[in-house]
């Protein structure tokens, strides 16, 4: 692309030197560098086609490799410590519990909802909760996660265990 940009800048110059009209296709592109901001230069900010393509095929070999590491889709495991904000019915949080084969012991669920609102509001929510629960994982309703400090208290509660599963 940058010699595009030389050669074309150099025959400009020649064009308008020698008096002879510039090609359509010329023009073109030098109209489409104007329009993006560039102008011909290759001091833009963006990535160019090549290297959009190759970031894509590294996130997606860094994919590809976490998933065979650990066999489970996405990278998760359950060595994980997994907290969720902002559950409506829990059922991502009750996913990766079923995904650890039952086991949601590192697994906190929090919800913005009051208990008795969020389980009127999703009328699954009830055997969600409880199924939650009896994996181990934690639930928590009523956690504001834009006031100060209170989704860390949560966590930080949850983790250290010093409040009983199942609150």
């Amino acid at each position: 692309m940058a010699k595009k940009g030389r050669v074309a800048r150099i025959l400009t110059t020649l064009h308008r030197v020698a008096g002879t009209p510039v090609s359509e296709a010329l023009k073109r592109r030098q109209r489409s560098a104007v329009q993006r901001g560039d102008a011909g230069t290759r001091e833009r900010k963006d990535k160019s086609r090549w290297r959009k393509r190759k970031d894509r095929e590294r996130r997606k070999a860094a994919f590809e490799g976490a998933h065979a590491e650990t066999g489970l889709p996405h990278g998760y495991h359950a060595g994980m410590t997994i907290l969720c904000v902002g559950e409506g019915d829990f059922s991502f949080a009750l996913s990766l519990a079923t995904l650890f084969d039952g086991d949601g012991a590192n697994v906190l669920a929090t919800s913005l909802d009051r208990r008795g609102l969020a389980l009127d509001a999703y009328p699954d929510a009830a055997d969600v909760v409880d199924a939650l629960e009896a994996s181990g994982a934690g639930v928590r309703f009523g956690i504001d996660v834009e006031e100060d400090g209170a989704l860390e208290r949560v966590a930080r509660a949850w983790w250290k265990g010093e409040f009983e599963r199942g609150g």
